[in-house]
């Protein structure tokens, strides 16, 4: 065991605070115990140079920092290279430990003491241990390691003052012998032992950074560093002969290839189809966003903006202004058109660029039929607001009950045949929040050919949260479920081809799934709230840009004669090739959606579709172009020429399906029909 003077970390003055990590295993609680020690104090930005969010806070006068979650500090992911890099500048580091998975997480915590790094060992769901019949020997394991060993319940917030009092009493550990002799070369060569013993596990990064040339023992070290874990969980666990719990009889059952894909299939449907379908996009939309928005915020917006901002309009030539605004005008034509003697409507023109008529286009881009105070809060606040709540209230309880990791390893096998692993499932699912950030979640996938999969897929097949609720409003307005059935199977059909010819086309193959799987709970409310609350929240935050700059950019077109170009421009094919109804709102919603892609079906909603035009429409905006803000990360995550050719790649294919579905669904509409 090192000396006392060693273990300790040095004092440091109140103007040098510390830097202390949280690190652990995914599913831990690690961020809610982080939460919990810093409590309002916390702060979430970007690890320099990359968009992965790490929390910051303050435990004392020392700097917390919430380390993502890793099995090891190594760098086959970027996860794991950041972790790693904040391990390493740390002064002290607080390692959360499952007491429910003892075996697992000491991995870490032995890698952790052979770095030597002064540390401190925080024993988290003891709760859930000891309901489990899990006994640990704490006094026993702080023995074994060296290091101060404690127990604590983040979710409950107990053991906190015991962890806060601890930190000063951070150790270095009882390191392994054998690795102390095989990196005492390097030592004696002035490298540090943390990097050392890293170069000697293969870590290339640390290799580089001291130019070492060392062959790799990674194999060696992990083999014995496991064996040194069984021998310490046999020594300090003691599990209790009990019944088995019905959580750990469910979890087996999710992962059973018939019954869990049943339940998958039913988790799905009560999701996606009956929550934002019928609940939300059916009949919460319908007082948020048609009674709420329609009937009362925008007429009272449009009548304030109107006695700021008067429009102007000419008639056969004669300048008449009119107070009511733009949006107003229709009233203003009837009775023009009377006074006129019959005049064609046509021949009414809105003075939009007479610069002493600045008012009317001011007055339009705020409340004009596509303004920022009207169509674009009416829309983010009526119809995207509920759905995307929605969708994040399902997958947080998915989260929070330890479903979505079954369904990754039960998706596994068929995401191999698509070039993925099932931790895929995670951006692709996310994918159906929202693609944006779905985008930047594919880091967490081994490969680089599995993230370029993952991106395509994600661009050209999977429907954001808001586009989904459209669709389930839209073919749930088309009537019965051959609409449903046959947009899901399309959808599925055109994703499975898709992976399966960059399956071909890429070169290499899939990685291995290695994914945690924590035990089945049922779900705290208060922790689902949270989540939900805080990703519909960013969502929304990161949605008001792009969508005020989509009712701009219609609202300038629509002034400027170029919205009207680009209808005439694609009304051959959608009414053509698409044969959709000759309507312009539909041409129109295609605008929307290079902007924003969800933004796309928002046209849709109020135009009667046929059940063939609805499956049409829906499955060519699905395909459809990912909006600007996708396209940014895409350009990012994956450079610049994949994200150009997956942004017009889409158009091409889009078009390409729904033209050849106008002509084959109509003869299986008529043949099958319920």
């Amino acid at each position: 065991m090192a000396s006392d003077a060693q273990q300790r970390p040095t004092a440091t003055t109140a103007q040098t605070p510390r830097k202390l990590v949280l690190a652990g295993n995914p599913n831990v609680g690690k961020s809610a115990l982080f939460n919990a020690l810093t409590g309002l104090n916390a702060d979430v930005s970007n690890y320099p140079g990359t968009t992965i969010d790490i929390a910051r806070g303050k435990l004392g006068d020392d700097l917390l920092s919430d380390t993502p979650g890793v099995y090891g500090v190594s760098s086959f992911n970027d996860e794991e290279r950041i972790a790693k890099r904040m391990i390493l500048e740390a002064e002290a580091v607080i390692n959360v430990v499952s007491a429910l998975s003892l075996d697992r997480d000491l991995f870490l915590t032995l890698q952790l003491i052979d770095m030597q790094k002064p540390l401190i060992v925080v024993l988290n769901q003891w709760d859930e241990a000891e309901q489990r019949g899990v006994r640990i020997d704490t006094v026993e394991l702080s023995k074994i390691l060296g290091v101060p060993v404690m127990t604590a319940v983040a979710v409950e917030k107990k053991g906190l003052s015991e962890i806060k009092e601890s930190v000063d009493k951070a150790a270095i550990g009882n390191q392994s012998q054998v690795l102390q002799v095989l990196i005492g070369d390097l030592v004696k060569k002035n490298v540090p032992a943390q990097t050392a013993l890293l170069s000697m596990e293969g870590d290339a990064e640390c290799a580089q950074s001291f130019e070492i040339a060392v062959e790799s023992k990674r194999a060696e070290i992990y083999k014995m560093r496991r064996q040194r874990v069984n021998e310490i969980t046999e020594k300090v666990v003691v599990q209790e002969a009990r019944r088995k719990r019905i959580s750990a009889r469910i979890g087996r059952l999710l992962l059973h290839p018939v019954y869990g894909s049943i339940v998958s299939l039913t988790v799905c449907y009560l999701i996606f189809y009956q929550l934002l379908g019928v609940i939300v996009a059916g009949s919460v939309v319908d007082i948020t966003e048609k009674q709420c928005m329609r009937v009362y915020y925008e007429p009272t917006v449009r009548r304030a903006c109107a006695s700021v901002f008067p429009c102007k309009i000419t008639v056969s030539g004669q300048a008449f202004e009119f107070p009511g605004g733009m949006n107003a005008a229709p009233a203003l034509v009837a009775k023009l058109e009377r006074a006129a003697r019959g005049v064609n409507p046509a021949q009414i023109k809105f003075d939009f660029w007479n610069w002493r008529n600045l008012a009317s286009v001011v007055g339009n881009l705020l409340c004009g039929e596509y303004g920022v105070l009207t169509l674009t809060v009416t829309y983010l606040l009526g119809l995207l607001m509920p759905l995307v709540i929605a969708f994040y209230f399902g997958l947080s309880l998915m989260e929070d009950s330890g479903y979505l990791p079954r369904l990754a390893v039960l998706v596994d096998r068929l995401l191999n045949k698509i070039g993925l692993t099932g931790r895929a499932i995670i951006p692709l699912i996310l994918g159906l929040g929202c693609v944006t950030m779905a985008t930047v979640t594919t880091r967490l996938l081994s490969t680089n050919r599995e993230k370029i999969i993952a991106t395509a897929l994600l661009g050209i097949a999977i429907p954001c949260s808001a586009q989904l609720g459209i669709v389930s409003g839209t073919l749930a307005k088309a009537g019965g479920l051959l609409p449903w059935i046959l947009y899901c199977s399309l959808v599925g059909l055109i994703l499975a081809v898709t992976g399966l010819v960059l399956n071909k086309l890429m070169p290499g193959k899939s990685g291995a799934l290695m994914i945690d799987l924590p035990p089945m709970r049922f779900p705290r409310p208060d922790n689902v709230l949270k989540k939900t609350w805080s990703k519909s929240f960013n969502f929304m935050l990161e949605s008001i840009p792009m969508f005020c700059l989509a009712g701009l950019v219609v609202s300038v077109g629509q002034m400027t004669g170029m919205l009207d170009w680009f209808v005439r421009s694609l009304q051959p094919m959608t009414v053509g090739l698409l044969q959709l109804p000759n309507d312009e709102r539909i041409a129109t919603t295609f605008i929307l959606g290079i902007v924003r892609r969800d933004f796309a079906a928002f046209g849709l909603t109020d135009v009667a579709l046929s059940q063939t035009q609805a499956v049409v429409a829906m499955i060519v905006i699905t395909l459809f172009v990912p909006c600007i803000a996708t396209v940014g990360v895409m350009i990012k995550e994956r450079g610049f020429a994949i994200a150009m050719s997956i942004w017009a790649g889409s158009w091409l294919f889009a078009f390409l399906v729904g033209g050849a579905l106008a002509r084959v669904l109509p003869s299986l509409f008529q043949a099958v029909s319920f």
